[in-house]
């Protein structure tokens, strides 16, 4: 949710400190309980620094190990690719983005979302539904730029 991997950092370690002076043991779905606390953290946290835009943070997709050099061209296209989906992801409405995230970054399933967002399990459909067709029309629209680029270019 930060644009700052820093932030980000930072906001992982209180979520998991609150985490912890609950009774995290006695919770039934601890994984949406958790995830619940980290939007709900994540929104007071970009509130108090009066942005204006809520912003979907993929920071961890960049954080990306190089363990030798064979596979630095490999990082490199893995990186540019993790930039690109970040790029597309914030390109989404926020609402739609947030289940988009849940879905394909947390795998959480439908049910679980709704409750993350406490929001019906037929909004989180359709919204997905929207997501997928946005990203689409997105990806449609950027090849086209880039088409009409090179015909001006030659």
């Amino acid at each position: 949710m930060l644009q700052n991997k820093y932030d980000a950092e930072d906001l992982c370690q209180d979520v998991f400190a609150k985490a912890l002076s609950e009774d995290f043991q006695s919770i039934q779905n601890q994984k949406s309980w958790l995830l619940s606390i980290s939007m709900n953290m994540s929104r007071n946290y970009l509130k108090k620094k009066n942005r204006l835009l809520l912003k979907e943070n993929l920071d961890f997709l960049s954080l990306i190990r190089v363990d030798n050099t064979q596979n630095i061209e490999r990082t490199i296209q893995l990186n540019e690719n993790k930039s690109e989906l970040v790029d597309l992801m914030n390109k989404l409405p926020v609402r739609i983005r947030k289940v988009m995230v849940l879905k394909y970054v947390h795998d959480c399933k439908d049910r679980e979302i709704a409750e993350i967002l406490k929001i019906p399990e037929g909004t989180v459909k359709s919204r997905l539904f929207k997501g997928k067709k946005l990203t689409k029309e997105f990806i449609q629209v950027d090849e086209n730029l880039l088409f009409e680029w090179r015909d001006h270019r030659e």
